[in-house]
């Protein structure tokens, strides 16, 4: 991500970060990271993010290396859905949910406006 990470802050929630900051984002796994990357409590480590949302620490470590394969070349494994609450929780931000949202093109005012009609 080249230009600086802009979070709005929220009292009882992630912080939600800048639309142009999730268009930057390529894929699902740099979300992921990125979320890691811009972590609210800096030296927070691995470990601790597992003790926090109940991952592994071998998957969690593997969630967020850099590079869709590892040195072996096998595929890495991307962070499974059930725990993105909790990482964003950890975390202090909501990459990985707010850059799902835009993959499906679907705001916040149109999920609303749909449960409405429904």
């Amino acid at each position: 991500m080249n230009t600086q990470v802009k979070l709005h802050t929220r009292t009882n929630a992630p912080s939600v970060v800048s639309i142009a900051n999730i268009k930057e984002i390529l894929t699902y796994r740099d979300a992921v990271i990125f979320g890691w990357e811009n972590r609210q409590i800096k030296n927070m480590t691995q470990a601790s993010l597992a003790e926090r949302t109940g991952m592994r620490p071998s998957h969690l470590a593997d969630y967020l290396a850099k590079g869709d394969t590892d040195e072996k070349g096998r595929p890495r494994r991307d962070m499974p859905a059930k725990y993105i609450p909790a990482f964003e929780q950890a975390v202090g931000n909501s990459f990985a949910s707010q850059w799902l949202a835009m993959q499906s093109q679907l705001t916040i005012l149109e999920a609303m406006l749909a449960d409405q009609k429904a």
